[in-house]
């Protein structure tokens, strides 16, 4: 395996674990989250190093004082505020095309606006603000990517790049399910093998879909590398990685540093740690 591949590995682990927001993480549940995030995200310059922090009411004078986006789950959808130039600019998102946008400097009829797209009042409210740890994780990011003088190319065409992997690991994955669910058969485990033979009927999706519509199969890839990645570097890189817990629907180490000296290490050449991480990867397809 050449160094470049490894590298180029590393690259596409980096970028995973950048786009993997917690402002998408936060919403990924609700209707019309993930298209208001994203939509943010692209047009309305949302940072990606963004927590959460969920409040019982509403502050417009926090909000006028802040440069951070409000998140609010509705019932019918999601919605976002933020201050704008002495003003207020309010998102509304069903999850049906593009998010509606709303400009007014009075909160009554921000609120109005949210309620009429939206049904009611907000059943949560959460007020981001920026994240330490991820500053460090995106500080380290530009550092590496500064000292590489090796090409960098976009997310899409890393996925391309390495879909071979991604078929092994999944023809692998079922070809382990298979022998579990061959073994909760000889048990009389009859339930249990027929949620995993559903789970084996999407892997088997999956390796069909890469052949006719691979998009649709590399855009459903980020979380399960994300989580491949964490976990290879807790193994390697325990003490430097700490916990692996629950956050905002997602995971996260307690401290990036061991996932910045994994990255490190797999683009310095090391296809043992680049093994551990696909290792993980078909780990989390079976489970």
């Amino acid at each position: 395996m050449s160094s470049l591949t490894t590298k180029y590995f590393a690259q596409l682990c980096e970028n995973v674990l950048f786009e993997v927001s917690s402002s998408l993480n936060l919403v990924r549940q609700l209707k019309g989250g993930s298209e208001l995030v994203k939509y943010l995200h692209k047009s309305a310059q949302l940072s990606h190093d963004q927590e959460y922090q969920q409040i019982p009411k509403i502050s417009w004078s926090a909000i006028k004082d802040s440069q951070h986006w409000v998140i609010l789950q509705y019932r019918n959808g999601t919605g976002a505020i933020k201050s704008d130039r002495g003003s207020y600019e309010a998102l509304a998102s069903t999850g049906q095309g593009d998010p509606e946008i709303f400009n007014s400097d009075r909160g009554g009829n921000i609120l109005d606006f949210l309620k009429g797209r939206l049904g009611g009042n907000p059943t949560a409210i959460y007020v981001g603000r920026d994240s330490r740890e991820v500053k460090r994780k995106l500080s380290s990011r530009a550092d590496r990517k500064q000292n590489d003088d090796k090409p960098r190319i976009d997310q899409r065409a890393l996925l391309l790049k390495f879909k071979p992997m991604w078929q092994r690991a999944i023809t692998a994955a079922v070809a382990d399910v298979k022998g579990m669910v061959g073994q909760m058969i000889k048990n009389d485990s009859f339930d249990k093998a027929s949620n995993k033979i559903k789970h084996l009927q999407t892997l088997t999706n999956m390796l069909d879909q890469f052949e006719t519509n691979p998009d649709s199969v590399l855009s459903g890839l980020d979380k399960t590398i994300n989580k491949a990645v964490l976990m290879a570097a807790a193994h390697h890189y325990p003490d430097e990685t700490g916990e692996i817990r629950k956050s905002w629907g997602g995971i996260e180490p307690t401290s990036y540093d061991g996932v910045n000296k994994l990255l490190a290490d797999i683009s310095s050449g090391d296809t043992k740690k680049m093994s551990t991480v696909l290792s993980f990867f078909k780990r989390s397809l079976i489970a």
